[in-house]
């Protein structure tokens, strides 16, 4: 929809309340206003129902009575956000986030003008600086013999099998099957209770206390077991108190671990062990590259925000937290836990968060003015090549990746062009290796 008002006819006055946020203070002139309000009045007319009258013949009185409240509501709606855009443009401002209005007045009986103030959020204006020759550590990992055996061991351990132990004794390599109740004072704790749980005595998810007090059990033995719950356990209720476990032991286990040999790694997808070996030196190497090139990265970050201090809106930095605690709930649902379960509401989190957001969002903008400085851009090719590769690594179908990208393209474009951004700086930095065993 077109502007309905021309600039010239607006009185403004500009000034800076911060590095982040401008304030306007707009008037729209009387003329402007009684031409608005007579044209709703008109489009009511045509669309309103009164009973008596036929649409578009209800007496001019009558309606101006009825409806002035909507007219009223409906010529705001219309000339603010229009004013408010036609000087943002006129300055060549670009918002953030919605503006803030305040300081609204309109004597709408009299036609009088419409005047308020409107704080609206920008990106500060600012040159990047010493983001060339940057000095920075590249640390990479050699990958040896020890490495991919280590690897090797990890596959073997994963592809372990559970077995019923030949021993009638629970010891601390043992995995139990169990039946518990926990009590307080002799009533039955909510939560505290389960049926054929799997529970490994070596590395528990309960309480060690727990785990260790079914050393020495044997199959159907029953016996209570007195814990005591730490100050800092996750669960505040619990938390600093004293419970009775009634256990029984249903059965023991113990893992099996396959023979490291050439069927294990055809069952692994390889043709000989050799072949598996590497294969996990390949993989091995290729995440040592990706753990060094996210540690420079963070590097980068840190030494650019040290040498360019921008201010950053406080709507950028609150949605990403947004994101970023959308992010921790649906980790945490997919556990079964909530934030309180591991001591923490979303206040806390958020708090806790709010730096982390903070820096990202300012790293982005300072990744952005750089990206403008050296010219440096995403086009449809890089796009067209990125979903093609998507698409070869990915299980998904090709229609759904396409989607994705084609409904998430300005996020893409924009990861794609940091990334783009952060090859720049890499190679006009200055790296100093250091390889480590």
């Amino acid at each position: 929809m077109s502007p309905t008002i021309s600039m010239e006819n607006l009185k403004v006055e500009m000034f800076k309340k911060s590095e982040c946020e401008l304030v306007f203070k707009i008037e729209i002139p009387q003329r402007e206003v009684e031409q608005k309000i007579e044209s709703t009045y008109r489009r009511i007319q045509n669309e309103a129902s009164i009973p008596g009258f036929r649409k578009g013949k209800a007496p001019s009185p009558l309606l101006k009575e009825r409806f002035k409240s909507r007219c009223q509501e409906a010529v705001l709606e219309s000339l603010v956000p229009d004013a408010l855009s036609q000087v943002a443009k006129e300055k060549g401002i670009d918002p953030v986030a919605p503006a803030k209005i305040s300081e609204l007045k309109f004597d709408f009986d009299n036609r009088g003008p419409i005047s308020f103030e409107a704080t609206v959020e920008v990106i500060p204006h600012f040159e990047p600086r010493d983001y060339k020759k940057l000095r920075i550590k590249r640390e990479i990992k050699v990958v040896g013999d020890s490495e991919v055996e280590e690897r090797l061991k990890e596959l073997q351990r994963r592809n372990a099998q559970l077995v019923v132990s030949g021993d009638s004794v629970v010891d601390r390599k043992s995995y139990v099957v169990i039946d518990y109740q926990g009590f307080d004072n002799g009533k039955p704790l909510n939560g505290l209770a389960g049926e054929n749980q799997l529970i490994s005595i070596e590395s528990p998810i309960f309480l060690r206390e727990f785990s260790e007090g079914l050393i020495g059990m044997r199959r159907n033995e029953e016996k209570n077991l007195e814990v005591n719950f730490p100050d800092n356990y996750f669960n505040k209720k619990l938390a600093a108190r004293k419970a009775l476990f009634k256990v029984r032991v249903k059965e023991i286990k113990e893992m099996r671990l396959p023979e490291i040999d050439d069927a294990f790694a055809q069952g692994l997808g390889a043709k000989s062990l050799s072949e598996l070996k590497e294969k996990l030196r390949e993989n091995s190497i290729k995440l040592e590259e990706y753990k060094a090139r996210e540690a420079m990265k963070e590097e980068i970050i840190d030494r650019l925000i040290e040498s360019n201090p921008v201010a950053v809106p406080n709507s950028l930095v609150e949605k990403q937290l947004n994101y970023l605690m959308s992010k921790m709930n649906d980790y945490l649902q997919n556990r079964g836990l909530t934030s309180e379960d591991i001591g923490a509401d979303d206040e806390v989190l958020r708090k806790k968060y709010r730096s982390v957001a903070e820096k990202q969002v300012r790293s982005a903008l300072i990744f952005a003015r750089i990206a403008e400085k050296e010219n440096i851009q995403v086009d449809s090719s890089e796009i067209e090549k990125e979903i093609e590769e998507t698409i070869k690594s990915t299980k998904q179908k090709e229609e759904e990746v396409k989607r994705y990208f084609y409904e998430n393209m300005d996020q893409i474009a924009s990861r794609m062009r940091e990334n783009k951004v952060f090859d720049f700086l890499v190679e006009n930095a200055k790296i100093v290796d250091k390889k480590r065993k």
